[in-house]
């Protein structure tokens, strides 16, 4: 087995570990914004809902631009797109 070859496997690991995580870490995130929603269901009527509407906003847009930062660098592209990784 030649030294470009178990290079070759090891980025490619490093990638399937770093979509995984990605993955995951959005999943997680995800759960977090529907668990604040739910959380804060109380105040829909109240004054506050927009403070909570605007939290819920920035906490949605930071995940994504987060999550597309790490995808971009890792070169992991979303499984919609095209293939799972790309060079």
């Amino acid at each position: 087995m030649k030294l470009s070859d178990v290079n070759g496997n090891l980025r490619n690991s490093a990638r399937q570990f770093a979509e995984l995580y990605l993955d995951s870490s959005q999943k997680i995130g995800e759960a977090m914004l529907d668990l604040h929603e739910k959380s804060t269901m109380w105040a829909r009527e109240t004054p506050l809902n927009p403070l909570f509407e605007a939290q819920r906003s920035a906490g949605k847009q930071m995940l994504e631009s987060s999550i597309e930062l790490a995808r971009k660098t890792w070169g992991v592209i979303e499984k919609g797109e095209e293939s799972v990784t790309r060079m």
